[in-house]
């Protein structure tokens, strides 16, 4: 395959598309099952930075997971208003600065599910980028979650809780559309990351 024009130079892909899940099912068919002692449990094709996708061994096959990476930018200030200052100052140290401060977030979200046939991908990326677009970009993107996002008018808007409400709109937004949202992961700095699973 390397440097070859799948389309036409590799006979399989003439008659299937070859998306990125459709080369993943083509080397896992390739590769052996058993390998030395070991055996093969999962297969990642990374097509750029801000996509790969995963097989993994499972009673069915073709299910795999695609990933797509995003990144959005907003406000925060953590702050309980129940504590004392002295009490958010200790909890939460210079995340509690009453102007709040920002970060750009990395967001990673994960759908899994067979390929389908006529279009080999599990999602067609413009409709997932149109759905993060929609769920997450129009809610959270250059905004201050705690004064701009009703999400957050009772809710510190922490990383923690920021992934979990992501992954709760998306999940319901993609629900809809019949796919099944495996995870999120959001990356708040390059220390701090946050995953919610299904």
């Amino acid at each position: 395959m390397d440097g070859q024009f799948l389309d036409q130079d590799v006979e399989h892909f003439r008659a299937i598309r070859p998306t990125a899940e459709n080369i993943v099912n083509f080397i896992w068919q390739r590769l052996p099952a058993k390998m030395g002692g070991g055996r093969l449990a999962r297969l990642r094709l990374q097509e750029s930075a801000r996509l790969w996708v995963d097989k993994c061994l499972d009673e069915n096959q073709n299910l795999m997971r695609l990933t797509r990476c995003y990144e959005f930018a907003a406000a925060h200030r953590l702050h309980v208003p129940q504590m004392s200052a002295a009490d958010n100052e200790a909890l939460y140290g210079k995340c509690n600065n009453s102007r709040g401060h920002g970060h750009n977030y990395g967001l990673e979200v994960t759908v899994e599910g067979e390929p389908h046939a006529d279009t080999g991908a599990i999602i067609a990326p413009g409709e997932l980028d149109a759905i993060v677009e929609e769920q997450v970009f129009e809610r959270f993107d250059h905004k201050h979650l705690n004064e701009d996002c009703a999400e957050f008018s009772d809710l510190v808007p922490t990383s923690e809780n920021l992934a979990r409400v992501i992954f709760e709109q998306l999940q319901a937004r993609l629900q809809t559309s019949g796919y099944r949202l495996a995870k999120i992961g959001l990356h708040e700095t390059q220390k701090n990351y946050f995953e919610v699973e299904a």
